[in-house]
């Protein structure tokens, strides 16, 4: 009888040390460009992703940016997306929502692409290159969409980084107490990211990780409210669409953007993001990572610009 309880114990041992082991689950895939599903774990075409976000009015897309192959896969599945009826909605991490009436004088024809560049002073405000956002604007007001600011301003954003309670308004004062920053998951995803911030000068007494944390959930927060307010105003059919476009890590495992967005809509909504190919490395891609992935090979302008 002992020996079989100590059998019986040596075997839950082994099973549950086995059994707490975290082992990340990824689809290990050809390098090979195209779209995945991961709800699918399978390669589909544009025009199946077309009809796969169907039931979805809200859709997070992850943006690398400085890439052409992406913006430009982003600018088919915009045209895709009207050829098939739906009203383009697109909310632009690029922009605030005080510029959202010059966005709107653009796609009501107001001026051209060369006009909206020098209008939003693209050359000062912004290091990436224009022409590859411009085909985005461009699909947008050639299909009779709209485009929209939703990220907060550099102004704000300063304050809220150094704490700089004296300098703010009422409103960023609420705004900076009601921000999350104990969202554990987040945290794993984009602390790593943050390791070369103590190699900055130091603008604080508070460690950079910290601050520059607080910076990354500002401006989830900040453009998800945003994304909720406008998905509010211009969600009214079946046929509307918003299309929400951020840099991937705000997007990607719904922990950004769309997990803020989530506290404050109902709308259901789906995500895209991109997977670049490493030609010296296996092609693995996190189970949660997206709904679906552009996994594309870069153009060689695209690693000059890096």
């Amino acid at each position: 009888m002992l020996k079989k309880s100590l059998a019986l114990m040596a075997t839950m041992l082994l099973f549950g040390a086995c059994s707490s082991k975290t082992v990340p689950l990824t689809h290990n895939l050809e390098n090979k460009e195209g779209i995945y599903s991961i709800k699918q774990a399978k390669n589909i075409d544009m025009q199946e992703l077309v009809d796969e976000v169907e039931h979805y009015p809200v859709i997070f897309v992850g943006d690398h940016h400085n890439t052409e192959k992406t913006h430009k896969f982003f600018e088919e599945f915009i045209n895709e997306l009207a050829n098939k009826g739906y009203k383009i909605n697109l909310a632009n991490e690029w922009f605030t929502p005080s510029q959202d009436e010059l966005l709107k004088e653009y796609t009501d024809d107001k001026f051209d692409t060369a006009t909206f560049k020098q209008k939003v002073d693209w050359e000062n405000f912004s290091k990436y290159k224009w022409e590859n956002v411009a085909l985005l604007y461009e699909a947008v007001k050639n299909n009779n969409g709209r485009l929209y600011g939703m990220n907060i301003s550099k102004e704000s954003r300063a304050k809220i980084s150094l704490k700089e309670f004296d300098k703010m308004s009422q409103e960023e004062k609420d705004f900076y107490n009601n921000l999350d920053l104990d969202v554990t998951a987040h945290q794993q995803l984009i602390y790593p990211y943050l390791k070369h911030c103590d190699k900055m000068p130091k603008a604080s007494e508070e460690p950079c990780l910290n601050r520059m944390y607080r910076v990354q959930v500002t401006w989830d927060t900040y453009m998800a409210q945003n994304a909720a307010k406008i998905a509010k105003d211009v969600i009214k059919t079946s046929k509307d669409k918003l299309l929400v476009f951020a840099g991937a890590l705000h997007i990607e495992q719904d922990l950004g953007i769309p997990l803020r967005f989530a506290r404050l809509s109902n709308l259901p909504f789906i995500s895209i993001s991109n997977q670049k190919i490493d030609k010296e490395a296996d092609l693995k891609i996190d189970t949660n990572k997206a709904d679906f992935v552009y996994i594309y090979e870069p153009v060689e302008e695209d690693k000059k610009s890096k």
